[in-house]
């Protein structure tokens, strides 16, 4: 019996505070772990906290014939240093090691650096499903590996070789469900303004809807993974994995992890008229582009069971049209659709990202005053961060402004820029700066109690997120709770 081994660390993202709101299972290992089945291959995965000593003794004792590591820029200092150890192992024992396979964002960027790993085998370019399954299909069958499209791997002399492109997988109908654990669904839950609240959540999952984004917003590093091709999977077959869930796992909220839910408008009715036909108690959300809503969709999200909304909420005074490919929506659209959605009870998370070379004190603290105007709800704040393969790579590197860096820095928690005009304590005080003067805004507290009382059933998720960012240290003990236990608001 073959084994497939599968890791992914999660490094310092390995806990929950303010700027890391949940722990989201290993989707794609899940689906590797699914796709693998098909031909009876077993597998297992390491995720989060890597357990060395359990991971060496599994791979020291069993017919282990592949480790696969899916890889984010800022896993890849760990994850190759954990490929040399394995190399390292085996060779100190005179054992053949398992073949080593990296995949992910990180090598489809670079993967003709990453294949000049010595310990490295394999690198995958793209989506992996079934790269992995003919990988493993011909290390069982003793075949060439360059018959297999979308890999660079090293011949018999230790020579890298690039295969011909692989394309688009364009039925992921045909995906098998990814793997679901348990032991990862239990640790899942959401630290955000959500509903259900956190105290009320079910195992949380992750389901996917559609794969790839057409455009290509500078700090966006999808087009190296998924191109610019688009691909759904069927709302039948969606709503078919979403009731497993709730009836598997009791799940009883989804998020939709596609980089744009709303990209097509006839895709986002059809899946909303599959929630409605099914009503299924299971709530959801998803990443949202603000310049392709409309009141009717609104409505049709609402009333399927949409209870929050992702959005970049990019301004004037950062070139929004600059930043993301295609933007375009006028003040008054902009405005309009986020008072739709705050008005019909949608909770709206606003993203914003700050550390760009042409950011100062004075634009970052502007912020605060553009928010004020604005009905969001939750905000996350995140650094530039110039990942390999986006355009601000490129920019930085010309501009002299990524000459120390280290990829394991590269959470969009952390600067990384050797910025012009601005220290790394002073971008940290001004990502603290804009939570705190968010939440604490009279004019915030005021339309969220408003908002509060026409939709009582919030009221639970609110408080417990205030909760939460004073037990992670934003604010002082129950500064942000006890403005709202005053006016009636608090867990009941």
């Amino acid at each position: 019996m073959y084994k497939v081994v599968f890791i992914e660390s999660l490094g310092d993202l390995n806990k929950i505070d303010f700027t890391r709101t949940n722990i989201p299972e290993p989707l794609s290992l899940e689906y590797f772990q699914a796709i693998l089945e098909r031909i009876s291959v077993e597998s297992s995965i390491y995720y989060g906290e890597i357990d060395e000593k359990e991971l060496f003794q599994e791979l020291l004792s069993g017919p282990i014939i592949a480790i696969g590591f899916s890889v984010y820029t800022y896993q890849y200092p760990y994850s190759l240093e954990l490929s040399k150890k394995i190399k390292s192992v085996f060779r100190g024992l005179n054992k053949e090691a398992p073949i080593i396979i990296f995949g992910g964002y990180h090598p489809s960027a670079l993967p003709d650096m990453v294949i000049q790993e010595e310990s490295i085998d394999i690198v995958v370019k793209g989506e992996g499903e079934f790269a992995i399954l003919d990988i493993i299909k011909c290390i069982t069958q003793k075949g060439s590996m360059s018959s297999i499209n979308g890999i660079w791997y090293k011949d018999n002399n230790g020579v890298p070789v690039k295969t011909n492109n692989r394309e688009r997988n364009v039925d992921i109908d045909e995906l098998p469900l990814p793997k679901r654990h348990s032991t990862f669904l239990s640790n899942s839950n959401q630290y955000q303004i959500t509903y259900p609240p956190v105290s009320q959540q079910k195992s949380v999952t992750q389901v996917m809807y559609s794969r790839g984004c057409p455009f290509s917003c500078v700090y966006c590093a999808s087009e190296n993974m998924w191109g610019k091709q688009v691909v759904w999977r069927s709302p039948e077959k969606v709503l078919d994995e979403i009731e497993y869930l709730h009836n598997e796992y009791g799940t009883n909220m989804v998020f939709f992890p596609d980089l744009t839910f709303n990209l097509n408008k006839k895709k986002v009715m059809d899946i909303c008229d599959e929630f409605i036909k099914r009503n299924v108690p299971v709530y959801w959300h998803a990443f949202f582009r603000l310049d392709r809503l409309d009141n009717e969709m609104l409505h049709a999200i609402k009333e399927a069971k949409c209870m929050k909304i992702h959005l970049g909420i990019e301004t004037d005074s950062i070139d929004a049209d600059r930043l993301k490919n295609d933007y375009f929506i006028s003040k008054d659209d902009y405005y309009k659709n986020l008072n739709a959605a705050n008005d019909i009870g949608l909770i709206i998370r606003g993203f914003l990202i700050i550390g760009f070379s042409s950011d100062t004190q004075e634009k970052i603290r502007n912020y605060n005053n553009f928010l004020s105007t604005i009905p969001v709800d939750e905000i996350g704040v995140s650094f530039i961060t110039p990942f390999p393969g986006t355009q601000i790579w490129g920019e930085y590197h010309k501009k002299r402004l990524l000459t120390d860096y280290d990829f394991s820095d590269f959470t969009t928690k952390k600067p990384v820029i050797n910025h012009p005009v601005l220290a790394t304590h002073e971008l940290y005080d001004l990502h603290v700066e804009i939570i705190q003067k968010f939440y604490l805004d009279s004019i915030y507290q005021k339309r969220i109690l408003s908002k509060i009382t026409k939709y009582p059933h919030l009221r639970n998720s609110y408080f417990e997120y205030f909760k939460f960012l004073e037990d992670s240290g934003i604010f002082n003990n129950n500064q942000l709770t006890n403005i709202f236990k005053k006016n009636g608001v608090g867990n009941t």
